[in-house]
This record gives C-alpha cells, sequence and structure tokens, in this order.
C-alpha cells in the first residue's frame, strides 16, 4: 500500500514537471510571438514613416511647380510689359539654368517678345535673342563698384533684394506703364529641389529650352586670323595658388608656341573672381575693354565666337564658348563643383549641336599632356566679328 502510494506521488510530481515545462516553452513562445509582433510594427511603421516623408516631397514639389505655373500665367494674362530680371549673379548659372528657363516659360505661355525687358549686364542682348525685343544694361545704369557692392553679398537671387529693386526701378520709369516682372526667385524655387537631390534632372530638362548663341559684330580692334580665346581666372575650384599660377603660366605658355591668343580680361572687376594676366608676347593679344563695361560681356563673346577653341578655368565661359559652338577646354584643382551642373551642360551643348566641353584635374598631369598636344579639328572659314574673316 505505501509503496503504490508512492509510485502515485512520483506520478503526479513527474506530470506537474511535465505541466511547468509545456507552460515554460508556450511562454517563450508567446514572448518570440510577441517580440516578432513588436518587430514587425517597427518595420512597418518606419515604412510609413518613409511613405510620408516620400508624399510630403513630392507634395511640395507638386505644390511649388504649380505656383510658378500660376504666377507665370497671371504674367501672361495681364498684357502689361515684363521685366525679366534683373539677372546679376553668376555667368555659369544665367547661360546653363535661368535664360532657358526664360525661354521656356515665355514660349509656354505665349510672352510675345514685343512686351519683354531683359535686365542683364554686360551687353548680354544677343544671349536672350528671341526672347525679348528690349534689353537694359545694369552696368548702363550703375558703375561698377556699386554694382560690385550690391551684388557681392549674395549671387543666388532667391529673393528680391534692394539692389534689384534699384535697378527695377529705374527700368521700369521707362515703360510708360506698371511692368509685370518674372524675377529670378521663380527659377530658383523651382530648379532648387533639383540641387538639394530632392527631384531628378527632368525637373530642370522639363522647364528649359536651350540655343546656341549668335554673337553680333562687336566693336574690336583687328585680331589675328587664327586664334585661342583664353581666360583664365581663381575661384573656388581654381584657387589662387602658386601651383595653378605656374600650370597657367607655362599653358600660356605652350600655346603661345604654336598659335595667337586673345586673352578675355576685362580689365575691371565685377565679383570675387581675379583674373590671371599673362606678360605680353608677340602672339598674347589684349583687347582693352575698361572703356565701356556695359558691353564687356558683348565683346568677350564676339572674341569666343571668332576663335578656333577656348582654353581657361572651369566655369562661366566655359558653358559660353560650346553654346557659341567653340570647343572648350577647361581646368580645376579643387573638385568644389556639384558634377551634376556639368553633365546637364554636357547634355544641353549635345542637344543644340555646340561645342564640346572637358572639365580636366590640373593634377592629371598625363592627360593635360595628351590634351595640349592636340590641336582642335580645322573647321570652315567664317565671317568674324565685323566682318574680318577668320579661318579656323
Amino acid at each position: 500500500m505505501l509503496r503504490e502510494l508512492r509510485e502515485q506521488v512520483t506520478a503526479e510530481r513527474n506530470e506537474l514537471k511535465r505541466m511547468r515545462e509545456l507552460r515554460a516553452a508556450d511562454v517563450a513562445e508567446t514572448r518570440d510571438a510577441v517580440a516578432d509582433l513588436k518587430s514587425g510594427v517597427r518595420r512597418q511603421g518606419s515604412a510609413l514613416a518613409r511613405l510620408a516623408r516620400s508624399s510630403s516631397i513630392q507634395s511640395q514639389l507638386e505644390w511649388t511647380e504649380q505656383r510658378v505655373l500660376d504666377r507665370l500665367s497671371r504674367v501672361a494674362r495681364s498684357g502689361r510689359p515684363v521685366i525679366v530680371g534683373p539677372w546679376t549673379g553668376e555667368i555659369g548659372f544665367e547661360l546653363l539654368y535661368w535664360i532657358p528657363f526664360v525661354r521656356w516659360a515665355t514660349e509656354k505661355f505665349g510672352i510675345a517678345p514685343e512686351r519683354i525687358t531683359v535686365i542683364s549686364r554686360g551687353g548680354t542682348r544677343d544671349w536672350y535673342r528671341g526672347i525679348a525685343h528690349h534689353y537694359a544694361d545694369a552696368l548702363s545704369l550703375v558703375p561698377v563698384d556699386q554694382f560690385r557692392a550690391g551684388t557681392e553679398a549674395v549671387k543666388k537671387q532667391r529673393a528680391m533684394r534692394h539692389f534689384d529693386r534699384r535697378l527695377l526701378r529705374q527700368v521700369a520709369a521707362n515703360t510708360g506703364e506698371r511692368a509685370a516682372l518674372l524675377h529670378p526667385a521663380l527659377m530658383y524655387a523651382l530648379f532648387m529641389p533639383f540641387w538639394k537631390h530632392q527631384a531628378s534632372l527632368t525637373r530642370v530638362v522639363d522647364h528649359s529650352r536651350y540655343r546656341r548663341i549668335a554673337a553680333s559684330p562687336a566693336s574690336l580692334p583687328p585680331l589675328p586670323a587664327t586664334y585661342v580665346a583664353v581666360r583664365f581666372y581663381f575661384s573656388g575650384c581654381f584657387p589662387d595658388t602658386p601651383a595653378n599660377r605656374g600650370f597657367v603660366a607655362a599653358t600660356i605658355a605652350s600655346l603661345a608656341e604654336h598659335t595667337n591668343i586673345v586673352m578675355l580680361n576685362p580689365g575691371f572687376q565685377v565679383d570675387d573672381h581675379v583674373d590671371y594676366g599673362a606678360a605680353g608676347q608677340a602672339r598674347i593679344h589684349y583687347v582693352d575693354m575698361r572703356g565701356e563695361p556695359h558691353q564687356n560681356l558683348a565683346r568677350q563673346t564676339a572674341i569666343i565666337a571668332g576663335a578656333r577653341a577656348f582654353v581657361g578655368t572651369y566655369g562661366g565661359f566655359a558653358y559660353l564658348a560650346p553654346l557659341c559652338g567653340v570647343n572648350a577646354l577647361s581646368f580645376y584643382s579643387d573638385r568644389t563643383y556639384f558634377v551634376y551642373h556639368l553633365e546637364l551642360a554636357q547634355r544641353a551643348f549635345a542637344a543644340v549641336q555646340g561645342g564640346a566641353l572637358e572639365a580636366i584635374d590640373v593634377g592629371n598631369a598625363a592627360v593635360l599632356r595628351s590634351a595640349l598636344a592636340t590641336a582642335p579639328s580645322p573647321l570652315p572659314d567664317h565671317e568674324g566679328p565685323d566682318g574680318v574673316r577668320i579661318s579656323r
């Protein structure tokens, strides 16, 4: 009897132990299931947050685009004269973004050139050909030192500034009636998402129209029959260092051994770029532009358009040459520029069948030697500035 009782107690203990083990297993399984559920909820929450951010960015992009379209529509419907500008910023942004945007806007909304007055600087009327019948030059309205003082603090015209208003008042006084305004801030608002990597290149391409630049004859002294246009200046991607000065001196000397050079240095400073001036040699030519600052870019455009090639610092003038149908070889030493500007430029030049643009790091000595040893391909003769016959 006692033995049977012991066996029963042992059996009950074993059953109780088994039940505890089963319960522990169930608890562990439940704990794992809860952990999996929490992890799933976190993943879902993260996905929803990403979706919300994406939707927010997309909504912002669509809202900004619609705001720009509404503004342009109101300008078109107003029937009033339209002032475009004033543009007082960098040449590169003017050529690559601002002018193509203005051309797209005026074509899309049917704003006739007869209504438009462009405000720029340096005699860039030819750059806006087909867009506007009227042109006002900031350097005819204010002296160079006042222009530099009014624009040196901010290069990107993302908002209306005091200096912009000053120029607008002077130009608006000549229109005879209240004018509508197409200010660069509108373009900056539309394209800023692309520059901030929030929108694709389509953002710019869909709102831009590129064209070649046909330079008008400018008042220039006699130029060589064939020459290379050269402009080296120091900038963020090509700082003023002994190494860069030595490179420029060697490059100009090498070019002068084989061809004439026309330097594009205007002889005065309108921004923070400092020009490099080469010593006078038989094949190095200068055009004095100090007397008429309001024509300096017109003259530099005509010189570039008549050149067999352009050589200089990577930047705005390296964009101007291909738009004039001239190949450009440009240099930098610090990759501080944004590659997408160069990629867009090369795409635009190809689309308008313009010249080629190469941007080369001065540190790549082997590439430089190869590039400088290769002469540009000869092109047919053409009429240059003031009817001078130029052989390429």
